[in-house]
């Protein structure tokens, strides 16, 4: 599947694919927010469970100082300055005190203006003395007898959340990005096999074009079958007007060639003024028949779009004809690397083209003329062939004129197979172009650009 925009393929492909990661991300970032949001509820109440176990554990002995020995299952409230900490003092008398073993003598400050709620709890942050971003809980409670207010503290280091949310996340990535990629590769061969129908339709079609098939075949869904049988339907009603208008043509053709040579036989001998006006204007008339039939015939070979010529066998095959009608003149024909060049047309409109491009270059060289041919610049849809003599060339004026229809390169009455003007009937009904320039060798270069390939 090539990757062009103007294919339908690639379009599907490209926007199934835009869906898919779109709808990927957007599963991604619900996910990973949820699971953030979840990761810091669990994270409060895990501080709230250690604060009830701490305030459950913690008493007055009977000289008034705080006992007990709380055990929160938690090492890391043994392990100095690893956040997580806990403290639990008289409001008031700051002396009476207890806290974990990772405080030490440190203390958990708490920001005045945060209140406490109606169960005398607040939450708040601080970083501690190693810079770490710390999680606390204060609640303050009475114990024993009395109406003393003890404070009970307790923390938990944010980084570990926040580094447990970032594994989260890059293990989701991770995943997601392998079903993504899964998601694409599918979309792809989704893409190509669902749409391999309308290749192999585009791939007859083509041999279609290069005269290598009459219809489009094989077996194709029924989606398309019915796109299939029209065309083929339209392909053969095509080949049959073709032929009715060639025979029509060619009736057209004996019904009017014998009248017109009878009477141009009658006025053959004719001296006075008139009779040899009416012969001449019976000569232009049948000039004129035969280049209509001519280009009649040359826009029907044309619609049927199934003929192809390998250039090579023709170029040398009309050097060699040319050549022996002028053996004072040498015919390079530079075709040799041009063995894989196809015209896409009738042999017979290529010969017609070349073979008076060539007597022409022959009748006006001085001793050369060459042909070369190649591949169309830029493109692989159209070929260029290039004749070029040594002659005295034209001006840029007889140029200009030459290349108007109905033109002739001489005016002087010797003229070349059916002119200049069918050659730009043959090669417009092609849909190709004729450019006249000065030639390397000295003379006129006549370049003829054709629908072609390189195979």
């Amino acid at each position: 599947m090539r990757l062009r925009l103007k294919t339908l393929s690639v379009r599907l492909f490209l926007l199934s694919s835009l869906v898919a990661l779109i709808g990927v991300a957007v599963v991604a970032f619900v996910i990973s927010t949820d699971y953030r949001q979840n990761a810091e509820t669990r994270f409060q109440e895990l501080l709230s469970a250690n604060a009830y176990n701490l305030m459950g554990a913690v008493e007055i002995d009977e000289n008034g100082f705080l006992s007990g020995f709380p055990n929160l299952g938690d090492a890391r409230y043994a392990r100095f300055d690893s956040g997580w900490y806990w403290s639990v003092e008289k409001i008031g008398e700051p002396t009476v005190r207890l806290a974990s073993l990772s405080l030490s003598d440190q203390q958990i400050p708490i920001p005045n203006e945060i209140p406490l709620d109606e169960t005398f709890q607040r939450s708040f942050e601080f970083k501690d003395s190693a810079g770490q971003n710390l999680v606390g809980l204060e609640a303050q409670v009475i114990l024993g007898e009395g109406d003393d207010l003890y404070s009970f503290r307790i923390t938990a280091n944010k980084e570990n959340l926040t580094n447990e949310v970032r594994e989260f996340g890059r293990r989701l990535a991770i995943i997601l990005c392998v079903f993504a990629l899964s998601v694409v590769l599918a979309t792809y061969f989704l893409v190509r096999f669902g749409l391999r129908p309308l290749s192999e339709a585009t791939d007859s079609l083509a041999e279609i074009r290069a005269g290598r098939s009459q219809s489009i075949e094989g077996e194709f869904p029924d989606e398309i079958q019915p796109l299939i049988d029209e065309t083929n339907a339209l392909i053969k009603s095509n080949n049959a007007i073709i032929e009715r208008a060639r025979t029509q043509v060619g009736n057209l053709a004996h019904s009017l060639k014998t009248p017109l040579a009878v009477m141009n036989n009658e006025l053959s001998g004719a001296r006075s003024g008139k009779m040899k006006l009416l012969s001449e204007q019976l000569g232009e008339m049948q000039r004129q028949v035969q280049v209509y039939l001519e280009r009649a015939r040359i826009s029907a070979r044309r619609s049927t779009a199934l003929a192809r010529t390998e250039i090579v066998p023709v170029l040398e095959k009309l050097a060699s004809v040319v050549g022996k009608l002028n053996p004072d003149i040498k015919i390079d024909a530079n075709v040799a690397d041009s063995n894989r060049l196809i015209f896409e047309g009738e042999e017979h409109d290529f010969q017609e083209i070349f073979g008076n491009l060539l007597e022409n270059a022959a009748k006006f060289a001085t001793s050369r003329v060459t042909v070369s041919a190649e591949k169309g610049a830029g493109s692989n849809q159209s070929i260029m062939v290039h004749v070029e003599d040594d002659g005295r060339g034209m001006t840029q004026t007889e140029i200009s004129q030459a290349q108007k229809r109905g033109s002739r390169i001489d005016e002087g009455g010797r003229g070349w197979g059916l002119g200049l003007s069918i050659v730009h009937d043959i090669v417009d009904e092609y849909e190709g172009t004729i450019k006249l320039s000065k030639s390397n060798l000295g003379g006129l270069k006549a370049s003829i650009e054709l629908p072609g390939r390189a195979e």
